[in-house]
């Protein structure tokens, strides 16, 4: 787990916060917010889930599991 942590603040890092200059703690707070939301799991394609973005794969999986789980028609 330690790696995926690693992984997100490295892109974190080199995709968003070296790249702004915040004026306050809350400022800085928040803009890492919607880095988080807006970009990194709404819309940055993540080349181990098939190129889509996390929430979208997440939401694909679990529509596979519902389909996989639905009983079989009599």
């Amino acid at each position: 787990m330690n790696a995926v942590a690693e992984n997100f603040f490295s892109h974190l890092k080199t995709e968003f916060y070296h790249h702004e200059r915040f004026t306050s703690r809350l400022a800085a707070r928040t803009a890492v917010m919607d880095y988080i939301e807006g970009w990194y799991n709404r819309r940055r394609p993540n080349r181990r889930a098939g190129g889509k973005a996390p929430a979208a794969a997440l939401s694909a999986l679990a529509d596979h599991q519902t389909r996989d789980q639905e009983p079989l028609a009599a």
